[in-house]
């Protein structure tokens, strides 16, 4: 939990989508942040005050000028200040350096203070050559920028302006107090599970929910990497998945291979935590089986070991990261697997433990060095950023 912790001073301005920082703050909190609020003249007159009060919290207007130093004791408070929704008027004021607000003097006094804006206005403020210039002048002065998002505006326009989603905000802030150490790295990762077809309705699958490899593409978005993520069979409205991710969508084996070979020569860090299918139908009906012809063989066709191949395609600088499950004798497994497909690392799952599908796992890294790292059960979303630290190391 990023976030954990930190002192966030959450400053609404006048904008009519104010009314979303309820939720942004109560999100701030879920994550163990500590908030104070700053709440503008504007923005009191869509929402009150009181809101944050009878939370528990230290709230702010306009009228704390009567504290003279309020500015200062709340710049000095700040780990980040986050301006959410941020106005026309507020963004153009502090390019111009104009402090006449309590917001505005207390980012005045925080040069030194990681400041994030979140835009919300109509598009056609969004897109003014003035607002540009000063919002590309404001990030290059330790500003950092949330892009509003698209769709329809309280006004009735449709187009760029929106108050981005708090999940979105959540992730930006989060990456905010990320070192950017996988800038400019090109990363592929796999998620999810194969389906190999018998018929148009009846697959050979596995229980993998794609939680994993999901949760490692975001973290390496934050830690500034260039990601693709091909999902296998999962369902991406359901969980969060960056929009700064490109998705390559695939369901079988035979997909699956043939995205890795377009991709993989083009990425530096390949994380193939999806579940691949060792077998397939050796014949497919076109048409559905009727239930009275269910009473069949099948036969099966072992498929081509994908992390040998491409470990055979690999140039010396790149980085190979297998996954692997197991119900015994898993670390001997495991060093076998990585011997055998000459992977650079493989994380071994214990699947006993019930960790297929769920939101935790646990297990075992070994590394080509031959040196074994055990990983206490946990959340998958923070196991992925202590398995992307290892590579790093």
């Amino acid at each position: 939990m990023t976030l954990k912790g930190k002192n966030i001073l959450l400053c609404i301005t006048g904008s009519i989508a104010c009314y979303k920082s309820v939720d942004l703050y109560r999100e701030l909190k879920r994550e163990g942040a500590n908030v104070k609020i700053i709440v503008s003249s504007s923005a009191a007159k869509f929402i009150a005050p009181y809101i944050f009060e009878s939370f528990g919290e230290d709230v702010f207007t306009d009228d704390a000028f009567k504290s003279p130093l309020a500015h200062v004791s709340l710049s000095k408070y700040a780990d980040l200040i986050l301006i959410a929704p941020a106005t026309f008027n507020t963004i153009n004021k502090l390019a111009a350096g104009i402090a006449d607000t309590l917001i505005t003097l207390v980012v005045s006094a925080s040069q030194d203070k990681l400041k994030v804006l979140v835009p919300a206005m109509n598009p056609n403020m969004f897109s003014n050559k003035i607002l540009k210039e000063n919002l590309k002048r404001l990030t290059e002065h330790n500003f950092y920028l949330i892009s509003p998002g698209m769709g329809n505006m309280a006004c009735g326009d449709f187009g760029e302006g929106r108050f981005p989603d708090t999940s979105d905000i959540m992730f930006e802030l989060e990456s905010v107090f990320k070192e950017k150490t996988l800038k400019g790295r090109r990363v592929l990762i796999t998620a999810g599970a194969t389906r190999e077809y018998l018929d148009p309705v009846r697959f050979l699958s596995n229980a993998s929910s794609g939680k994993m490899g999901i949760s490692l593409a975001n973290e390496a978005v934050k830690l500034g990497a260039n990601v693709s993520l091909i999902t296998l069979n999962i369902d991406v409205s359901c969980q969060y998945i960056n929009k700064n991710i490109r998705i390559i969508r695939c369901k079988s084996f035979a997909d699956l291979k043939d995205a890795l070979l377009s991709e993989f020569k083009r990425c530096g860090i390949l994380l193939m935590a999806a579940a691949v299918s060792d077998y397939s139908f050796k014949e497919k009906s076109l048409n559905k089986i009727k239930k009275g012809d269910l009473n069949l063989n099948v036969e099966l066709v072992q498929n081509e070991d994908l992390l040998k191949a491409l470990s055979e395609m690999k140039k010396e600088e790149q980085i190979i990261f297998g996954f692997a499950a197991e119900t015994d004798s898993v670390i001997e497994n495991g060093r076998k697997k990585l011997m055998e497909k000459s992977l650079d690392y493989i994380f071994i799952n214990d699947v006993s433990k019930n960790v297929i599908g769920e939101d935790e796992n646990e297990g075992f890294l070994i590394n080509k060095e031959g040196e074994i790292k055990r990983f206490a059960r946990q959340l998958k979303t923070e196991l992925a950023g202590k398995l992307l630290a290892e590579i790093l190391r």
